[in-house]
């Protein structure tokens, strides 16, 4: 309004030199010209045009600005997503190693290694292992070495003259004591697999180290996600390197085991790090994001080509500038049309005022200018605002309730899945933390289960699960949460409950079963185990203890529980 209102000033003032000008060569009472007003009309619109150049420039320079560090900014929030992705994955990826790897060397596991040369204690510890490597499916590998150089290891008997004490593994867990050793990957010679190594001292009574307990993984998951490319940056990559510049997973199978030193050097010393870096290979400037994972002696890399990056904003900048400038002109050539038409034709009635003003007929009082409804514009349009903004706040409240639901709910059989299960675990085990409160947790499986399958089809095996649910949902307390774990498994999560009420739990869940018509007259049955949680629980150990439970039910004959 401001523009407008000099632009209006302007034209009056040139109007007042065109009366005084028109009085000198007509008559006092002549009109004044139409064709001085047709002048007005081309002054207003070299006027607005030359401010639209003006104003296009700045703009275009801003928004240019504006754009590329925009693009720069979207650029590193893609790597540094990706980045932070490929951490998490491999924090949350290695975590249940590392911890196996702490509770076997540990005494809550059971397994005493001072005696390792005990055929008793030997059975005992290869138990363990195989209830480890049943319960984590990614270990490929567990075994223990000890200071006489023997081996115990599932299914693999060591050469005669094997010594464990001089393999690698056994000396990365010597050299990181009492911590565990850092993550190296390697490639297995006979699978060409990833693999990762992680390994910890074994100690007897006396705290002297008497061997090493180590575990390796596949790494299958995290080369997949280092090696997923990006449509709108083809040059972005992830690499794991080590702190001292070590490439350990790269894209390029002939990096590994070679040094970074153009990017090293870039990165600071400070544990538990992160950050972004440009620097320049030799061939082409880089922007990178960097994630150190120290407890794994790793540090993450995605990086991209800057050319890769500049290029689709150039373009972005080109075409936005086009289509301000364009805009702007024609908006520019149609305000002036528009003014010309709003502002002369007014100014017309204002001539016969100027001209009883020169007259000496002083009645300014009578002259308004028009008013606009901009005011009002605004308020129907914040009010329009205010209630689509309500309605889609509405609307993405319950999006949002129900990707909750879905995310925690098993699809088949509309039960707590495992992921909300774990949630209600971890809140138990914090009250009884809290509080001692107790809480019992119980888990089962469809004992041959897969004869179902295979006999009457997926289908009524999907069937024999919904009923299951129910069944076992009816049958529980209203405070017990039921759950899926996986497959044909199924957990109980039942809060203040000790063993006893666990087990009267149990045997009606059992009663319930065996009581149900399910599908094709199947007779369904299960494995259960159950165990109350204690000071010597943690949530991993009585998810283990509970599922070797359950597993002994099974050898014993099926059907049955272990409590």
């Amino acid at each position: 309004m401001r523009t407008l209102n000099r632009i209006g000033q302007f034209s009056i003032r040139m109007i007042f030199k065109q009366i005084l000008a028109s009085e000198a060569d007509n008559q006092p009472n002549s009109p004044l010209p139409m064709k001085k007003l047709s002048k007005l009309h081309r002054q207003i619109f070299s006027i607005t045009t030359i401010l639209a150049l003006v104003t296009i420039v700045i703009i275009s320079v801003c928004i240019a600005s504006l754009l590329y560090t925009q693009g720069i900014d979207n650029a590193e929030s893609v790597l540094r997503n990706k980045n932070r992705s490929v951490t998490a994955l491999i924090e949350g990826y290695v975590a249940p190693l590392r911890k196996a790897v702490e509770y076997t060397s540990s005494p809550a596991s059971g397994a005493d290694h001072s005696h390792y040369r005990e055929q008793e204690t030997q059975e005992k510890i290869l138990k363990l292992f195989e209830v480890l490597q049943n319960t984590i499916p990614n270990i490929h590998y567990i075994f223990s070495g000890y200071e006489d150089g023997s081996l115990l290891i599932n299914n693999y008997t060591p050469p005669s003259d094997f010594n464990a004490v001089i393999r690698p593994w056994y000396q990365a867990a010597i050299k990181s004591h009492p911590l565990i050793s850092d993550g190296v990957p390697y490639q297995d010679i006979n699978s060409k697999k990833w693999l990762v190594s992680f390994g910890k001292t074994l100690l007897n009574a006396e705290k002297k180290i008497i061997g090493v307990i180590s575990i390796d993984a596949g790494m299958d998951a995290i080369v997949r996600a280092l090696a997923v490319k990006d449509e709108k940056y083809p040059t972005i990559y992830n690499f794991v390197m080590d702190t001292e510049g070590k490439i350990l997973i790269h894209p390029d199978e002939t990096l590994p085991d070679t040094l970074h030193q153009e990017i090293i050097s870039h990165i600071p010393k400070e544990m538990n790090t992160s950050g972004s870096l440009s620097y320049n290979n030799g061939e082409h400037n880089k922007l990178a994001h960097f994630n150190r994972i120290d407890e794994l002696g790793w540090i993450v890399v995605t990086e991209v080509n800057l050319s890769d990056i500049r290029q689709p904003i150039v373009k972005t900048i080109a075409s936005t500038l086009l289509v301000i400038v364009l805009g702007s002109l024609f908006t520019t050539w149609f305000m002036s049309y528009v003014l010309s038409r709003y502002l002369i034709l007014p100014l017309k009635r204002l001539q016969q005022r100027v001209q009883e003003i020169t007259e000496g007929k002083d009645e300014l009082d009578k002259y308004e200018f028009p008013n606009n409804e901009i005011g009002k514009i605004s308020e129907a349009i914040e009010k329009l605002t205010e209630k689509a903004l309500i309605k889609k706040n509405i609307e993405l409240k319950d999006k949002n309730t129900l990707l909750s639901t879905i995310s925690h709910t098993d699809q088949l059989t509309s039960i707590a899945n495992r992921r909300k299960m774990m949630e209600v675990l971890h809140t138990e085990v914090s009250n009884y933390q809290l509080g001692h409160r107790p809480f019992s947790v119980l888990m089962f499986d469809i004992d041959h289960f897969k004869r179902v399958n295979d006999t009457f089809g997926h289908e009524v095996g999907d069937q024999v699960l919904r009923r299951l649910a129910q069944v076992v949902k009816a049958t529980i307390r209203d405070t017990d949460t039921l759950g899926r774990w996986g497959g044909e498994e199924f957990v109980i999560v039942c809060p203040n409950t000790d063993q006893n009420m666990a087990l009267s739990i149990a045997e009606k869940v059992f009663s319930a079963i065996h009581s149900n018509n399910f599908p094709m007259q199947i007779n369904v049955t299960v494995s259960l185990g159950l165990s109350e949680f204690t000071n010597n629980h943690s949530l991993e150990s009585i998810l283990v203890e509970i599922d070797r439970k359950m597993y002994r039910a099974k050898q014993l004959g099926r059907n049955q529980i272990q409590t």
